[in-house]
C-alpha cells in the first residue's frame, strides 16, 4: 500500500519532476559537449541561502526557475544552448527547499521565495533587464517578483503556470503526505513539494489581488493536454493581466505539462522575442 502511495505522490503533484545532479556530473556534461561549465554560486538571503548556476555575460540576464519538485538542472539544456549563451547571461536557480539552497525545508510563501531569489541575484550584480522563465509552480513566484521589484524584470515567460486559485485542487495524497509516517517514507524533495503545494491556493488568492497591476511583458506557454496544471490557468492569466504592456498566450495542442523537455524550442522562442 505504501509503495502505491509513493507512486501516486511521485506522479500526481502539480509540478515538474526534475532530478538534481551533482556539480561534478554537471561539469562532465558540459565538457562532453566541449562547453565551459557554469559557475556555481551560493548567496546568503537572510534567512537561508540561494544556490544557482551561472554562465555568460551580457546586458540582459535570463533567469530560469524550476517547478515543484526540481532543481537548477531542470534547465541544463538551456544553459548549454550556444545561441542563448551568446545573447545573455544565463542563471538557473534552486528554489528554497530544493537542490543546494537553504533552508532544507519548504518555503510556501510566494512572496518570500521571490524575495530570496531576487536578493541572491542582486548580490550577484543583476539589477535590471532580467527575463524570468518559470515552469509550473515557479510561474506565480516570478510573477510576484515582477510585481515586488518593478524595474528589475524586463519580461516573463510563464510555462504551464498554476495561477487560478479556483483550479488549485488538493488531492487525497496531499492530505496523506502530511502524516508523519508517509512524510518520512518519501524523499525530502517530495515532502517539501507537498508542503509548498498544500497551501498554494491561499497564496494564489493573495496574488490575485495584485495581478491586474502587473504590466510586465509576458508570454504564457500552455499545453492543452496538461493533466497537472489545467489549461484554464492560461485563460485566467489572460483575464487577470489584461493591462500588461504585452501579453501573449501560446496554447499548444497535443502538449502536456513537461514543456521544458518536450518543447524547449517554444521557451527559446519566447526568450528571443522578449530579448
Amino acid at each position: 500500500m505504501l509503495g502505491a502511495v509513493v507512486v501516486f505522490l511521485g506522479s500526481g503533484f502539480s509540478g515538474c519532476i526534475s532530478f538534481s545532479i551533482t556539480k561534478q556530473e554537471a561539469v562532465e556534461r558540459f565538457r562532453s559537449r566541449n562547453l565551459d561549465p557554469p559557475a556555481f554560486v551560493t548567496k546568503d538571503t537572510n534567512p537561508g541561502a540561494i544556490h544557482f548556476a551561472s554562465i555568460g555575460e551580457g546586458q540582459d540576464t535570463v533567469v530560469f526557475v524550476h517547478g515543484s519538485p526540481g532543481s537548477w538542472s531542470a534547465f541544463i539544456r538551456f544553459m548549454m544552448d550556444e545561441d542563448l549563451r551568446k545573447s545573455a547571461r544565463l542563471i538557473s536557480v534552486d528554489r528554497p527547499g530544493f537542490g543546494q539552497s537553504k533552508p532544507l525545508k519548504a518555503v510556501p510563501s510566494i512572496r518570500e521565495q521571490s524575495r530570496r531569489i531576487h536578493d541572491a541575484l542582486f548580490q550577484s550584480g543583476v539589477s535590471s533587464n532580467v527575463i524570468l522563465v518559470g515552469h509550473s509552480l515557479a510561474g506565480p513566484v516570478i510573477a510576484r517578483m515582477a510585481l515586488d521589484y518593478t524595474g528589475f524584470v524586463k519580461g516573463l515567460v510563464l510555462v504551464a503556470p498554476p495561477m487560478d486559485p479556483e483550479l488549485e485542487k488538493r488531492k487525497w495524497y496531499n492530505y496523506l503526505a502530511k502524516f508523519p509516517l508517509v512524510k518520512w517514507s518519501i524523499s525530502k524533495d517530495w515532502a517539501n513539494s507537498n508542503d509548498e503545494i498544500f497551501p498554494h491556493k491561499r497564496e494564489l488568492v493573495e496574488l490575485a489581488e495584485m495581478l491586474p497591476n502587473l504590466d510586465t511583458p509576458t508570454i504564457v506557454i500552455q499545453g492543452m493536454e496538461d493533466q497537472l496544471v489545467p489549461p484554464g490557468n492560461a485563460d485566467y492569466v489572460e483575464r487577470m493581466m489584461s493591462g500588461a504592456d504585452r501579453l501573449e498566450i501560446w496554447r499548444i495542442e497535443g502538449l502536456n505539462h513537461f514543456v521544458p523537455w518536450r518543447r524547449p524550442d517554444l521557451i527559446n522562442k519566447a526568450i528571443g522575442e522578449l530579448l
